[in-house]
């Protein structure tokens, strides 16, 4: 079956058939972005216009479109990072990126985030950019990686 099959299979058993949000994560998660075509298919499918699923997408901030891949910094900020610092982290991202939590830096390449636990409490403090996870994080260390990310 192919991503289209698939689609059209999650809007026949949408119980809200106006909630294109299902739809679209799956979208992203399978192919990792939408794409203007998979927006059309989409608008297509449920009988809506294109421009009612770019809103739904922009509304969502996790949603991302074709040639928009935002880099998102999560920080840990469960009990045991937190006990390790990741206050500290978190203000250094902060202040590096010149953003606040749940802000998009000035030039769109990164997501301020924080997040609950990355299940590795051991190692903390913990920060995922992008799909690395990394463990025992310094304000240091968290500036070279970024660095290196630009």
């Amino acid at each position: 079956m192919d991503i289209y099959e698939e689609i059209e299979k999650i809007i026949e058993n949408l119980e809200d058939k106006n909630n294109e949000l299902e739809v679209l994560e799956f979208i992203q998660n399978s192919e990792g972005c939408i794409s203007k075509d998979m927006i059309k298919f989409v608008a297509e499918k449920m009988d809506k216009f294109d421009f009612s699923i770019e809103n739904t997408i922009k509304f969502y901030p996790h949603l991302k479109t074709e040639g928009k891949q935002i880099i998102e910094v999560k920080v840990c900020t469960h009990t045991a990072c937190k006990n390790n610092g990741s206050g500290k982290i978190l203000e250094e991202a902060k202040k590096l990126l010149g953003v606040e939590v749940d802000e998009i830096t000035p030039d769109g390449k990164y997501r301020l985030m924080t997040q609950r636990c990355f299940g590795q409490c051991g190692k903390g403090p913990n920060v995922k950019i992008g799909s690395e996870i990394y463990n025992k994080m310094t304000p240091e260390i968290l500036g070279n990686l970024l660095i290196e990310k630009n």
